[in-house]
């Protein structure tokens, strides 16, 4: 029973945090990136995201041979997640290495200076 308990106040806790935060849109309009490197292949890769003010964005993936790029138009959904919709590309782009395979990619809002996509966390750009 107490198990139960702590649950429910945990994912209340949660809920509360998140709803908490109303960011606006406005203010999430900036440029983050991210450098990885992973150590076990020798891989670095750099993660940029272009978020602009009348609700379009760049985001781009530089790996090693590759440099997916996507624009389109984002938006905050529930105030702790961005979703980025990517344009259709043109068959050209779906045939060189900067296709970007994704279109609807969701990202989450840490704070307003960082935003976590899949296991990377990329920060504002200053």
């Amino acid at each position: 029973m107490k198990r139960v308990i702590i649950y429910i106040a945990i994912m209340l806790g949660s809920f509360v945090i998140c709803n908490a935060q109303k960011i606006e849109q406005r203010a999430m309009c900036g440029i983050f990136d991210k450098c990885v490197n992973r150590k076990y292949f020798n891989i670095e890769t750099f993660y940029s995201l272009e978020l602009n003010a009348d609700s379009t964005f760049t985001f781009v993936i530089n790996h090693q041979d590759a440099r997916p790029k996507g624009v389109g138009k984002w938006k905050i959904i529930d105030t702790c997640f961005i979703s980025l919709e990517l344009e259709e590309p043109s068959v050209e782009e779906c045939l060189t290495s900067g296709y970007m395979s994704e279109r609807k990619i969701k990202m989450r809002i840490i704070n307003i200076n960082k935003i976590k996509y899949k296991d990377v966390i990329l920060k504002r750009k200053r």
